[in-house]
Parts: structure tokens; C-alpha cells; sequence
């Protein structure tokens, strides 16, 4: 496992933002341990991790066991909880909007949810975002700034879930103040 990560031991006294995806992970019986090692190793970097509404939000919806609602609740509270703003939301918009005009395939498919963390991300300018799933954050508005994987077994296959820890390029944008 060690191997897998690191990369993310070197990123220390960072804000991470935490992908619903990860959170979801740590509650898999297969490779939650895993999941739980990776928070624990930024955590040790000094590293502030924190969780967007909008990732709470998801996270529950779909958690119809009352054991798995009340584990993901307590792992929720181990994270710095980002409301979403209406400074959250512009930055959301004029994302998205964006994409559109950069004609980045696939934007109309990005979820609201992973808009609004993306805006989250934005707005909170020197943060990480940390996620499994590279497709909703697009190049080259995301760059890598460490990557890694999961490795389990699934039957007699071994799988990898690949990790990216991202940075919002700025560069690639111009953040214009508008009405929404």
C-alpha cells in the first residue's frame, strides 16, 4: 500500500477537499482500509481536510442502511465542512459556463454536485482536490499534483482504483464577476 501513496506524503499544510468518491471508498469493505490509510497520511502531512456540502449531501443520499448512514455521519465530522455559498454558486456558474465555451467534451454529462465542488475548490484558492473520478475534473482546467491507486482483489482479477490529488489552474480562466 505504501508504494501506492506515495506521492501524497509529500503534499503537507494543504487544504484537500475530499471528493465524495474517497468517502464512499472508506466504507468499502474490500479497500476502505486503504481509503482510511490515504485521509490518515495527508492528515500526518498537517494537511486541513476538509468536505463540501454538496459531497455530504451525496454521500447520504444513497445510504439506506442506518449502520452505513451513521458511519459516513461520523466520518463527516472528521472533516472541516465547507458550506456552499452564493460566492460558491457564481464560481459554479461561470465554471461551467466556461467549459461550454472552451467546448470541453463532455461538460453537459459533469454532475451539478462536482460543478459545486468545483466551485468550492475555486473559491478556496490554494486548495487540493482529492478524487478518484478524473473525468468530472477536466484537463487542462485540473492539473495532477500527485496521483496514485488502489489495488484489490475482485474475484481472482485484481482491480486498480486510481487517486488524483488536483490543482485548479487559474491560468485557464479568467473569473469575471458576473450576475447571475
Amino acid at each position: 500500500m505504501k508504494e501506492n501513496i506515495q506521492q501524497f506524503e509529500k503534499i503537507q499544510n494543504q487544504r484537500v477537499i475530499v471528493d465524495t468518491n474517497i468517502l464512499v471508498y472508506c466504507g468499502n469493505k474490500d479497500f476502505g482500509y486503504q481509503a482510511k490509510t490515504l485521509l490518515r497520511t495527508l492528515k500526518n502531512g498537517s494537511n486541513d481536510l476538509a468536505v463540501s456540502h454538496a459531497s455530504c449531501f451525496e454521500l447520504i443520499k444513497n445510504a439506506r442502511d442506518q449502520k452505513i448512514r451513521d458511519y459516513y455521519f461520523s466520518l463527516i465530522k472528521y472533516l472541516h465542512n465547507i458550506p456552499i455559498t452564493e460566492e460558491i454558486i457564481k464560481d459554479s456558474y461561470i465554471l461551467y459556463h466556461t467549459y461550454l465555451d472552451r467546448n470541453v467534451q463532455d461538460a453537459k454529462k459533469i454532475e451539478s454536485f462536482d460543478l459545486i465542488i468545483s466551485g468550492t475548490m475555486i473559491y478556496h484558492k490554494s486548495a487540493l482536490l482529492l478524487t478518484a473520478n478524473r473525468r468530472d475534473f477536466p484537463m487542462p482546467f485540473w492539473r495532477n499534483k500527485a496521483q496514485g491507486y488502489f489495488m484489490y482483489k475482485d474475484g481472482e482479477s485484481y482491480k486498480l482504483i486510481n487517486l488524483f490529488l488536483l490543482e485548479f489552474d487559474y491560468n485557464q480562466m479568467k473569473m469575471k464577476q458576473e450576475k447571475i
